[in-house]
Formats: structure tokens, sequence, C-alpha cells
């Protein structure tokens, strides 16, 4: 058994010499008047109102998108060092704590768009004998929550539930929740199913709680709301790519609650490895977390993967190949990508039967783990799922006993294998600070166009809201104008055109109405008025001619796959408009409403992107609205029972936009519902 960072006699009382409670919180200097954020967690409800009555004055809570922390005596507020420490001191409360942040433990990364020579396939499934394991269908599937930055809607990655819980940021579309690409990574290595990466179980049930921002981080508070989430949704286990180096009572009492409901935490050990010994991070630091550090290909510890007697198991973790915006393939490293091997391979084992509780689970994969050597970098070794599934049954017998789990120690050869080509691209970047560069072998930048993607959802762009700004956001009528028509299919090309000009070193004023069949004058002024502010923006003056060009193709995407959410009709005794709120059909955003308008936005995606790296050049720009191929009826359907959705004026558009291709037109007129 491994030792857990415990506080002794001690190191309680110099922490108390310190002025320090197990809690984190420090007394304030009765002069400090700056407001900070505090978590504070009361015994329970009854002490937690009668807190807030009690310190009105002081406590200014914050609000929180849902329920649950205050379900849980969670409080959140604004308020100087002083009143934290007046507080902190009232017997009816628990822990006051600052809401320090915690950070996604990824290095850089950078994408791999075609098998590299010199590169093993899928080394990282072989090193943890997860390559053949069988796609067994089951009729009670393992949940998994995934705490991350979300996961963007892709062909073969299934979520089975999302919610957002940053605050003030509801809006995002499933296209492009995850602003940093982390979480989708992470999820491609649990369950892609897309033909490029494959993940370890496609029959995971797959929870999506987005916690982390664009910058990879979030307040310990918001975690905490999303481990009671996953618990309010029974999960199995909860995966954490994410740490910090300060201990939080809060967090401590949420993991608690996950292992007292038989939910088996994960989370990575951190990327702190290169700043010395005995740096594991919290969560993972906490004796009921499994632990989880990072090897290579050749099975050894990674110089950024942290170490120190908490570590439990090591995996994959290195120059790992995953799925990112939009579908392309990266190359990323970090504690954060070897989590998803363990969880991957727990869910597995779990499937077997999920009556097992969380800790044979837990044992099984420590007890079968290949031994590597030193146990502050490697725990009990490298997770083997093949022994732990032969082992299964002497385990289960131990089990049922009343035994420890005492396994024959896994002797199995250690094979390594030549990642040399995807480790020369990320080598020398690792960073606890984790910034991407991401850059595919075409050239695209793939942050810049994600960034685009979701701008015009933002506050700084002054188009948010398709109402009032529909040629940005696929809505087919102006409503505040008459409901005047508005040609989405116009409005996609104008802004391709407008990106084509950039890379070029020049900028909107190049191309003109005339160049742009179906465009009405109120689209044109709309849109050639947010390129004219959009080039005043620090971040765009200083893109080079090719992120400029990505960045406006991403905004081109962004009002593409929006018309599938917010020109679309579900019939329903007659056609109603999917919309988001106030509307006949609540659904625009969700992916389980007519799941079908999600799969062809995925293609008009891919399209974009294929037309930014010249894979389309010579097919019509408004072709980009067709999925091409189609041979199987999963975009275009004979729908005479009315099962399926409808897009608003997609045929007139269509012949506005001097589209002439038979084949397109018809599938068009497959989809079309006349508004």
């Amino acid at each position: 058994m491994r030792k857990f960072r415990k506080y002794t006699a001690t190191a309680l009382v110099a922490m108390m010499v310190a002025g320090m409670t197990m809690s984190g919180y420090q007394p304030a200097d009765v002069s400090a008047s700056q407001e900070s954020e505090y978590i504070i967690v009361t015994k329970d409800k009854k002490s937690m109102k009668t807190v807030e009555s009690k310190y009105n004055t002081m406590i200014d809570t914050q609000e929180q998108n849902t329920d649950l922390l205050k379900d849980e005596n969670v409080l959140v507020s604004k308020m100087t060092a002083k009143e934290a420490d007046i507080v902190n001191k009232d017997q009816k409360v628990v822990s006051v704590e600052k809401n320090t942040m915690v950070n996604a433990s990824e290095t850089e990364s950078t994408t791999a768009a075609k098998e590299d020579q010199g590169t093993d396939s899928q080394w990282n499934l072989k090193s943890i004998h997860v390559d053949k394991a069988k796609d067994t269908a089951t009729d009670e599937k393992v949940k998994v929550a995934l705490l991350d930055s979300g996961i963007d809607y892709q062909e073969g990655l299934n979520v089975k539930e999302r919610v957002n819980l940053i605050e003030d940021d509801n809006e995002f579309s499933p296209m492009f929740e995850d602003s940093s690409n982390h979480g989708t990574s992470i999820a491609s290595l649990i369950v892609s199913n897309n033909g490029k990466v494959k993940g370890i179980n496609k029959n995971v049930e797959l929870y999506s709680a987005r916690i982390l921002d664009e910058n990879k981080q979030a307040p310990i508070s918001r975690v905490v709301e999303g481990i009671y989430w996953a618990i309010d949704k029974k999960v199995n286990i909860i995966s954490i790519s994410f740490g910090t180096n300060q201990y939080s009572e809060a967090l401590k009492q949420a993991i608690d609650e996950a292992n007292a409901k038989g939910i088996l935490v994960i989370a990575a050990a951190g990327n702190q490895g290169e700043n010395g010994t005995d740096n594991v991070e919290y969560p993972a630091a906490f004796e009921n977390v499994v632990a989880v550090g990072s090897v290579d290909s050749k099975a050894e510890v990674s110089d950024f993967s942290s170490t120190g007697k908490e570590v439990d198991v090591v995996a994959p973790g290195e120059a790992v190949r995953a799925t990112g915006a939009f579908g392309e393939t990266m190359v990323t490293s970090g504690t954060s990508m070897a989590v998803p091997h363990v969880v991957g391979a727990a869910s597995l084992l779990w499937q077997k039967d999920t009556n097992k509780s969380k800790d044979f689970i837990k044992d099984l994969l420590e007890e079968s783990a290949r031994n590597l050597g030193d146990k502050e970098s490697y725990g009990n070794g490298l997770i083997d799922y093949e022994y732990a599934e032969k082992q299964y049954t002497k385990a289960e017998e131990q089990y049922e006993q009343g035994q420890d789990i005492e396994l024959k120690d896994n002797t199995k050869t250690i094979k390594t294998y030549n990642n040399s080509s995807d480790e020369n691209k990320v080598s020398g970047t690792w960073s606890a600070a984790g910034h991407q560069k991401y850059l595919t072998d075409n050239g695209v930048n793939i942050p810049a166009m994600k960034k685009g993607a979701i701008y015009a959802d933002s506050d700084d762009s002054g188009v948010k809201g398709m109402t009032e700004n529909p040629d940005f956001h696929g809505l087919y009528q102006r409503r505040h104008a008459g409901n005047e028509e508005v040609n989405y299919l116009a409005s996609y090309r104008f802004m391709i055109k407008i990106g084509n000009e950039y890379g070029k070193g020049k900028t909107y004023t190049a191309v003109s109405k005339a160049d742009i069949p179906g465009l009405t004058d109120t689209s044109y002024s709309r849109i050639r008025s947010m390129m004219a502010n959009l080039q005043k923006k620090s971040f765009f003056k200083n893109y080079s001619n090719a992120n400029k060009k990505a960045f406006v193709f991403g905004l081109a995407m962004h009002t593409a796959t929006d018309a599938f959410a917010h020109s679309t009709f579900l019939y329903q005794n007659g056609w109603k408009a999917i919309t988001h709120k106030d509307g006949e059909v609540i659904g625009a955003d969700d992916s389980s409403v007519q799941k079908r308008r999600f799969t062809m936005a995925y293609r008009i995606e891919r399209n974009n992107l294929y037309r930014y790296q010249g894979k389309r050049s010579d097919v019509a720009v408004c072709h980009d609205f067709h999925a091409a191929g189609d041979t199987d009826g999963s975009y275009y359907v004979d729908d005479s029972a009315n099962k399926y959705y409808r897009i608003a004026n997609i045929s007139k558009y269509a012949t506005q936009v001097k589209i002439t291709d038979e084949n397109v037109i018809k599938h068009y007129g497959m989809i079309n519902i006349s508004r």
C-alpha cells in the first residue's frame, strides 16, 4: 500500500504557528481591505442560512449556474481578508478559503494530419494492452463524467449530457463548446470512434461538465460544483485532468462525497516534474483519488510528470495522438492525457459487472500494473488492461471473501515503441503553463480558426445574438427589420471570399457586393461593418495573413453551422421552429434534438476546413453546405413521414447564389421548408 500525504501533529503545530488552518486559509492582516473571492463551507443548511444572515454585510454571495453548491452548504463570496477571518471563526463554519485556480495538466500541443514515418500507430493503446479489447456492447453502460473545458460535437464522439458551469457563458454551441480543445482531446481518448483516433471504450456513457475556461483554468468553487453535478448524475467515474498545489477543504469535501457515493475519481498527478520531487497536485494528492503520472513510448517517466508518494499508476501521456478542434488529429503531452487511458481501462473492467464497487476496480487496476521501479515516479506501475482482465476472476474471489487483492506480480516484458516523429514535434515544449502551438501540416492555425468560430457569440464581437445579427448566426430572417430575408448561403460565401483576401494580404474591401449573388444590401453593410470593427482589435492586427484568413473562415463556419440550429424546424402537429427559448420547440443547441442537424453541421465544418487547406478549390463555395458522398441516407432521405428536420429556404437561397449542380439542388430540396 502506498503512503499518503497526511497532516502530522508536528505539521499541524507548524501550520498553527504559520497562522494556517486545515483549510489552507490564512488569517488576515487587519489592515487588509482588498476583496477576493472565498469559499465558505458551513456545517449544514441551517448553519448556512444563519451565517448568510449574520454576516450579510460581509458576504456578497456570487451567483452560480446551478444550486449544487448551496445544496452542499457551500457559499462563494467576495470579501476582504479581514471579513474572511471573522467568518472563519464562527463555530457554524467548517472552513473559509480563497477561491484559488486550478490549471489543466497539459503541455504544449501540435497537430498531426497524417501518419508520420517513424511513428508507431496507437502505441499508447498497445502499451497498456487495450488495443485488442473487444467492443462489447453492454446493456448497462459505465457512466463517466469528464470535468474539463467541454467537448466539441464531432462524429464518433458521443456525449450523453452536457452542462456549462462557467458563469455568464450559457450560449455556446456544442459545435464549438471547447474553446481550448483540452476536453475534446481527452474525451477522444476515452470514447472516440471516428476512424482517426480510437478511443478505449466506445460503450462509455459520457457526461461533460464545462468548467475550464479558454485558458484551461477554473476556480476551485467551479470544480466543486462540477463534482456535485457528477454525483447528481450518478456516474461511476469522474475524470479530472487538472490540478492545483493548494490544499482545499471544499475540494476535499466534494471528493469525499463522491467516494461515499461509490464513484471512482481519477486525476492527473500534475506537470511539475521539472520542479523537483514530491509535487503531486490536488485532487490527485488526496488518498481516495487515483493519481496518474505520465510515461513515454519507452515506458520511461516523462520529465514533466509530477512525482511523489501519492502517485498510484502511470499511463501514456507524452506525444499522444488525440482528436482536437474540427475533428483534426493532434499530438499532445501532459498527465492530462495519461488520465483518460486509466479511465478507459477502468470502464472496460467495470462494464463486466457494474455492481462491483469502485474500490474493487481501483485495487484491480493498481495490483495488476506492471512494476517499473521507483514508487515515487511510477507508483504501482504502468496499467495493464489485459493482465487485469486475466486476473479479474481471482481478484473477484479475494474481494468477495473480504481479503485484500493480492495478485501474482505482472512480469510481462515491457515493449517499447518508436514514436520518435511525434515526440520530436513536442520536444522542448513542456511547461506547466501549457500554451498551445497547434499548427497542421497544411499551415492552419487551429486556435485562430477556433477563435473565429466562437467570436460571434462573445460580447466583444458586437454581433452577439441571432435576432439582432442574423448574418453571423445562420438565421434566415432579420426579425427586427420586418422579417427581411437573410440568405445564409450568401453570407457564408461573402465571409469565405473576405477570408481569402486576407490570406493575400488584402482586406474585406477587396470584395464587392456584385461578387456575391443573393446577398442583400443590409447583409453586405452589416458584415462589412463587423469586419471594420474587427480590424481595430489588437489580436487581429497582430495576426499573420494566414491567421487572419483562418479567423474569418472560422466566422464563416459559425454562420454555416448555426443555420442548422437557428433556421430549422421540427414536425409536431405542424412544422415548428427549433429555438433557444420562448419558442415552439426548445433545443436549438441541444444535440439530442434531431441529432441529424448536428451531423450535417459537422460535415459543413469539415468542408470549411478542407476549403481553407485548398482541398475544395474545384468545388463551389456554397456546396460546403452539402454532404457529398451520401450513400446510406445519413444526411438526405425521403422523409414523407415528417420524422426529421427541415431548414428554412435553403432551396430558394441556393437558386439565388446560382448553384446549378442537380445533385446538390436535389438534396437541398429534401431538407427544405419554405418560410
